[in-house]
Formats: C-alpha cells, sequence, structure tokens
C-alpha cells in the first residue's frame, strides 16, 4: 500500500467519524442556530454568511463582535445552520429548504463573504472533490461578482477518546488539511477573478490539548471536557469551551478581515495569550 492510499483510508475514516459523530440533522443549539435574515442585509454592511455545522457557528456567531472591536463596525454576521453532517456542504444543497434559505442571503446581491466548512460525504471519499462547493460558489458568484469565498476546516470529534494529545493530533484534520487547500487551489483556478481563501480554525483544538497536558494552561483550564469556562471541551463530542472558541475566532478574524491577532485587546480573562497562540497558528498555515 503506497503512502496516499494510506493516507487516504486513515483520514477517511477519520472524517466518516467526525461527519458521523456530530449527527446528521442532529442537535439546533440555541434557538435553531440561525442568525439574521435575508430582510436584514444592508449594501452598507459588509456582510459575511456562514453555512454550516456547530463546529463552526460559535466562531461565526462571536466574529460579528470580534470584528467591531478591531473596528470593523459595519460587519453584519448571517448564519445558515444545520447539525453535523447534514450542515456540510453537499447535505446544504441537496436539502430543498436549506439550499432555498441560503438562496435567498445571496440573491440580496450583497453578500462580501461566504463561508462554507469541512467535509461533504464526496471530499470525504475523495479528498479532492466536492461539487457542492462548487455549486454554491457559482451561484454566490452569479448573485454577487465580488464576493469572497472561505473554506473552513475544524477539528476532530471524541478527543476523550484519546489517550494524549499526540494521539489526537494523528491522522486528523491537520493531515486534512493540505487536501483542503488543494480543494481551494482548484475552486480558485475554475473562479480566477474571486478571492477563494481557507483557514484552519480547528488547529488551536490540538495545540491546547498539549499545552493542557504540559501544564501550561493551569490557569485557565482545569479539565479536558466539562464546563464551558474551565473546559478545553464541553462535552464528549468535542464542542469547543469557551477558551478555545475565543482562540478559533481570531483565527476567522484574520481570515474574514486580515487583522492579527496582536493588534487586539489583551483578553484579560486569560492567564495565557491567546492571541499569540492564534497568530503562531496563523503563520504556520501560511507557510504550508
Amino acid at each position: 500500500m503506497n503512502k496516499k492510499v494510506a493516507i487516504f483510508l486513515a483520514l477517511s475514516m477519520v472524517m466518516v467519524s467526525l461527519s458521523g459523530c456530530l449527527g446528521r440533522g442532529g442537535g439546533k443549539g440555541d434557538g435553531d442556530g440561525n442568525m439574521g435574515s435575508p430582510d436584514e442585509v444592508d449594501s452598507d454592511d459588509y456582510n459575511v454568511l456562514y453555512i454550516g455545522h456547530s463546529f463552526g457557528r460559535k466562531f461565526a456567531k462571536l466574529l460579528e463582535d470580534y470584528a467591531h472591536t478591531a473596528g470593523e463596525t459595519n460587519h453584519a454576521q448571517y448564519i445558515e445552520f444545520s447539525g453535523g453532517e447534514s450542515g456540510s456542504p453537499g447535505f446544504l444543497w441537496d436539502d430543498a429548504e436549506h439550499q432555498a434559505n441560503i438562496k435567498a442571503f445571496l440573491d440580496t446581491g450583497e453578500i462580501d463573504v461566504l463561508i462554507m466548512i469541512c467535509c461533504s460525504p464526496e471530499f470525504i471519499q475523495t479528498l479532492d472533490t466536492d461539487q457542492a462547493v462548487w455549486n454554491f460558489t457559482d451561484y454566490a458568484v452569479e448573485k454577487n461578482p465580488n464576493v469572497r469565498i472561505g473554506l473552513a476546516m475544524p477539528w476532530k470529534v471524541f478527543p476523550g477518546e484519546y489517550e494524549n494529545a499526540s494521539e489526537y493530533a494523528t491522522n486528523s484534520t491537520l493531515d486534512l488539511y493540505p487536501y483542503w487547500g488543494n480543494l481551494s487551489d482548484e475552486l480558485r483556478a475554475d473562479y480566477p477573478g474571486t478571492d477563494v481563501f481557507t483557514f484552519h480554525h480547528g488547529a488551536p483544538a490540538y495545540e491546547m490539548r498539549e499545552m493542557f497536558e504540559a501544564g501550561d494552561l493551569d490557569g485557565d483550564i482545569q479539565r479536558l471536557q466539562g464546563p464551558e469556562a474551565t473546559s478545553l471541551f464541553t462535552d464528549e463530542k468535542g464542542h469547543a469551551g469557551d477558551m478555545l472558541v475565543d482562540t478559533g475566532t481570531l483565527i476567522w478574524l484574520h481570515a474574514v478581515h486580515g487583522i492579527d491577532p496582536m493588534d487586539m485587546p489583551e483578553f484579560t480573562q486569560w492567564e495565557v495569550d491567546i492571541r499569540q497562540i492564534s497568530k503562531d497558528i496563523i503563520d504556520e498555515q501560511n507557510q504550508d
């Protein structure tokens, strides 16, 4: 078995776990998990639409506050949410109601950024194609010629099932991310006038678990899984605790607005400087 086939099989197993464990159509979170409506879209705002599942929703929701704090006061955030695998581009496109809702936002002609999150079944199976990403991009560009397309990568589910940080990071979305980048390159080639960008807001989950096990987060994090204020993850599925959400949202902020995390005010609720953690991750991603 060659290396590429081995990686494919390992990552396919991981991502099937990611999709399935999040649950198809499972859990709506706060209310229905959505944010805003097409009727609220204002041409004077910088309108960002996130379509996806819960491993991106908290970051998208908080992004508006972060952007305003950073001086991007016209940032307006919208969310079309669907739980688990049903929030992947493939299932969102195939679901008539979700597709119609998303198109209603895009039909305004005022969407500046469309963000989708990994991973559709097609991408899990092939590691290089996801027709739904093209379908949404094609419609978005047609209705919003200057729209930017963002492709987000989350982290691996069920962190408690892995003995330590090293095991958790093995065959994870860290390994999947280069394939996501390749897909982004192909999308960019097909839409040469469109800004297409990728970002891995899931990367802090691996870095911060390693720091937690080394005792570097003792002043902030008490448990791997537990209360959101003092744990990396809030449940066995691996939904993000507050510190991980804050750190990941800095990566979203940089991806959407180009804001250096170190230019943000210090997060006094955390002893560790999460701005530096996110900046180091962003710098590493930019080198890849």
